[in-house]
């Protein structure tokens, strides 16, 4: 696996340039809150917040790196971030319910979350929306069942 990671170029998560084999570790620098990287986030939250960056196991010896002082502040925004994102779902059972399922060992790609997972997950990834999250669901489920025709129209 290269070190090289094309995420801070990457405009569409849907086009991603990473091997299957690459998107189940990113380092702290490669963060940038498409679903892949929250879904990693959430995945070793518990580790990440005892100061422990997850390594990865074709890299590392399997245990988890130490993360410095300049470089924990960075991880700690990443995280602040997150909560804050999370914290703007209402109702804030489908937040939770995605971070429980990011964390179980039987659910390891985004594919496997439930609907409602999924929904939260896309909410928080990407830009930080000003839309309240119900509203946002809303215009999602429009446009889903919505006919092209009608809506030119």
């Amino acid at each position: 696996m290269s070190d090289f990671r094309p995420c801070r170029e990457c405009k569409d998560w849907n086009t991603c340039l990473l091997t299957e084999s690459e998107k189940h570790w990113f380092g702290y620098e490669h963060i940038t809150f498409c679903p892949q990287h929250i879904f990693f986030l959430l995945r070793y939250e518990y580790d990440i917040r005892g100061r422990a960056w997850p390594v990865d196991d074709e890299v590392g010896s399997g245990g988890s790196r130490r993360i410095g002082e300049a470089s924990w502040v960075k991880v700690s925004l990443i995280l602040a971030e997150l909560d804050d994102r999370l914290s703007k779902i209402y109702p804030s059972l489908k937040g939770e319910l995605l971070r429980s399922e990011c964390k179980d060992p039987n659910k390891d790609k985004i594919e496997y979350l439930s609907d409602g997972a999924k929904d939260a997950l896309y909410y928080v990834a990407g830009k930080r929306k000003d839309t309240p999250f119900t509203v946002w669901l809303a215009k999602k489920r429009y446009k889903k069942y919505t006919p092209i025709e009608k809506c030119r129209s």
